[in-house]
């Protein structure tokens, strides 16, 4: 075994507050899937007034524009082959009337910047969440490697990473001018032949290489190589060195020690069976992350039968996440993933969270549709709105669950959450919005005229006239004592 032992990932960066604050959202919620539900009811909060400033005002203009339409249905007939003179005449109903056509693009676009952030904002939290799963793996797998050598405090040690951290220089100058020395239960030799220290541990099966270049009185440190300790009297003794859960007491899946598993295969190596120990780690370590939700095995993974919890080589798993940086060969992918065969056979969802993102986006159309429906019939002379909502009716559920199948389970998740708070918030608008209308209206029946209040009353009919008059004593009148009267004399 050579330092290809080691898998070189790296620890992902969060990349911006906004990650961090999800990243703490899902750390006290104990679970990525509620993690990403909380961030998006805070999100909606956060979003609410623009929201409720935005949709107002459209429901207002859509029950406005209602009360304009015998007069709008009026002018699209009388201006039928005039578009222009049309817009012209409707403008002048619509300043009449206290129609504005902005009044909810300020909002709306307040609400779509914050929207925009937030999902760049959850998209970068679900690469550095998947690389950090994989780092974790790595970091599993690398252990079994780093548990070969036994730690003193001193000049071998540990750093926050659980990465091996050995002090060359402080070595190197304790051999002084010896090939080989033991200070406590290290050994270092140095093989100035070919440039390098070699450092072991009494009860280690790992052998550390670190290559140097003099250069004057100093040493310039170079690579870094680690393999098997190739002494093969003592390789019926590996079972017994370094025994901790990092390397899992050096047993395999079967409970087997390398010289049970090699009297079973004769043909088995140390290397093999530690690259075996390697594998069941970085498995074991995959499946303490909870990544499922529901049916979903893996959130970063698309709710589709076609598609698996892992990928099965190096090359899918880059395309499916977007994975740029660190640079592994095929080879140590395959041993990372070694032990999880049923995660990259097994389907990763049903397609029920694609159905249902263009499932919400549809009911959010129709929605939309019966709310600005006299907006889409009457702003334009030929009801050419109408026409245009029709079509959006039935694209932006099929963009929606394109989206869907492209990104993350945990994308769709967000977007059904997110919508649906948005519909039910809508319906919770136009309600108060329509109240308040109603009692608007109500007001408008009171008219200052002249200086005082009229309040219109429901008009009296009036009785239809007698045909025998009666007297009235009204000499005027030509009837006073039933008796005619012509030009002023009694007849």
């Amino acid at each position: 075994m050579n330092s290809s032992g080691i898998l070189n990932f790296t620890m992902p960066s969060t990349g911006s507050f906004l990650v961090e604050i999800i990243i703490w959202l899902v750390k006290i919620s104990s679970s990525i899937a509620l993690g990403i539900v909380l961030f998006t009811v805070i999100l909606k909060l956060i979003t609410l007034p623009f929201d409720y400033m935005s949709r107002a005002s459209m429901r207002k203009n859509s029950l406005k524009m209602e009360e304009m339409r015998p007069e709008l249905e009026k002018l699209q007939k009388q201006y039928a082959d005039n578009k222009e003179l049309y817009n012209q005449k409707m403008l002048a109903l619509y300043k009449k009337n206290g129609y504005s056509m902005f009044g909810a693009c300020l909002p709306t676009i307040l609400t779509l910047v914050i929207f925009i952030v937030a999902l760049n904002a959850f998209t970068d939290y679900s690469k550095y969440q998947n690389k950090m799963d994989f780092y974790q793996m790595s970091k599993a797998y690398n252990n079994v490697i780093y548990s070969g050598l036994e730690t003193d405090d001193i000049y071998i040690t540990r750093n926050e990473k659980g990465e091996l951290v050995i002090n060359d220089q402080g070595l190197y100058d304790a051999l002084g001018t010896n090939d080989s020395i033991t200070i406590g239960n290290i050994i270092v030799e140095n093989n100035s032949a070919n440039s390098y220290i070699t450092v072991k541990t009494v009860n280690g099966y790992i052998e550390y290489k670190r290559y140097y270049v003099k250069t004057g009185e100093n040493e310039e440190w170079k690579s870094i190589c680690y393999s098997l300790i190739e002494d093969e009297d003592a390789k019926n003794n590996y079972a017994n060195l370094i025994k901790n859960e990092e390397n899992n007491n050096l047993v395999n899946l079967k409970g087997q020690t390398y010289v049970e598993a090699s009297q079973e295969d004769g043909t088995l190596s140390f290397d093999e069976f530690i690259n075996d120990i390697q594998s069941i780690m970085s498995a074991k370590k995959y499946r303490e992350v909870k990544t499922s939700f529901l049916w979903i095995k893996n959130i970063w993974v698309t709710d589709s039968p076609t598609k698996h919890p892992v990928e099965s080589s190096w090359s899918a798993f880059k395309t499916t996440h977007s994975y740029k940086g660190d640079v592994i060969s095929s080879t140590e992918y395959k041993n990372l993933i070694k032990h999880l065969d049923k995660e990259t056979s097994e389907p990763n969802g049903y397609f029920i969270l694609v159905i249902l993102t263009a499932g919400i986006s549809l009911l959010t159309q129709i929605v939309m549709g019966k709310t600005q429906k006299a907006q889409m019939e009457l702003q334009t002379v030929d009801g050419q709105g109408a026409q245009t909502q029709k079509i959006m009716k039935w694209m932006m559920p099929a963009m929606m669950a394109i989206f869907a199948f492209m990104y993350t389970s945990a994308f769709s998740i967000y977007i059904i959450l997110s919508s649906t708070i948005s519909l039910l918030t809508t319906f919770a608008i136009n309600a108060i919005v329509d109240a308040k209308f109603k009692k608007e209206s109500a007001n408008k029946k009171t008219e200052v005229i002249r200086g005082r209040v009229y309040v219109a009353k429901e008009e009296v009919k009036e009785e239809p006239k007698k045909k025998v008059e009666e007297a009235t004593g009204d000499f005027l009148s030509g009837t006073a004592d039933g008796k005619k009267h012509i030009r002023g004399r009694i007849k």
